[in-house]
């Protein structure tokens, strides 16, 4: 189920994505299934690599750290990396990349909230011990969340509120924020503030040593995307780029 929910993700990604008039404006055939598998393989990496450096306990062997195919990666890791390495891969295929990262930005939130349906099921980044009324109680063996406690759904937190960002930005911001780079800059002001404050529901959070004071090292991430969403934004709106 976990891997299930992250390719249907991608195909409604590449599906949506595909049908905008950005990627018939700047994408040539092909191109953008080229760019979602880049993205794909750096995404994997750079997530399990921060996933590896922020719970180092967690993995034991070689195998652990190898077999992608199991539950075990950090959102943040993911977005860092293709931010990172994206802009690099469009100016060497000489694709204009403002443009294409507000393509992504407008439909990675849609992205990882179908693919944190698969968390759900997996028990991955579940929520602290909670007595509301539809909190959630994992009893399956196979299951990394915590067995019979029951807890905040939090990957359902993701799942609906990342829906909504998608739903904001592509249908309620796009005509106001027309300058390329703009849209991008709202997804990660939105997706940064989403983890920071799910982030205190998660159970990670109180079973691990906080960075500082009550913040985690994933909320300090988050306020650094935070900030760099701020920053891009204010750029592009002060200086003059051509839609």
């Amino acid at each position: 189920m976990y891997g299930f929910w992250i390719a249907i993700g991608l195909l409604l990604f590449m599906w949506a994505a595909g049908s905008d008039r950005l990627a018939k404006k700047y994408l040539k055939p092909g191109q953008l299934i080229n760019i979602v598998f880049f993205c794909l393989i750096i995404g994997i990496i750079g997530g399990r690599i921060l996933s590896i450096i922020q719970e180092f306990d967690k993995y034991t062997s070689l195998y652990d750290v190898m077999a992608f195919w199991e539950p075990g990666y950090s959102l943040f890791g993911s977005v860092i990396a293709i931010t990172l390495t994206l802009p690099l891969y469009l100016q060497r295929k000489k694709i204009k990349i403002l443009p294409v990262l507000d393509l992504a930005g407008i439909y990675a939130p849609l992205l990882q909230s179908v693919s944190r349906i698969g968390c759900f099921f997996a028990g991955c980044c579940y929520g602290c011990p909670s007595h509301i009324p539809w909190a959630v109680t994992y009893t399956h063996p196979d299951s990394i969340a915590a067995l019979n406690i029951p807890c905040h759904p939090t990957q359902l937190y993701s799942t609906v509120s990342l829906f909504i960002l998608f739903i904001i930005i592509r249908f309620v911001l796009r005509p106001f924020f027309k300058k390329p780079g703009q849209l991008f800059s709202l997804y990660l002001i939105g997706s940064s503030i989403e983890r920071f404050f799910n982030d205190f529901l998660r159970a990670e959070h109180y079973e691990t040593d906080l960075a500082v004071d009550m913040f985690s090292s994933s909320q300090l991430i988050a306020l650094c995307l935070l900030g760099v969403g701020l920053l891009s934004l204010y750029l592009t709106i002060s200086v003059k780029i051509k839609p």
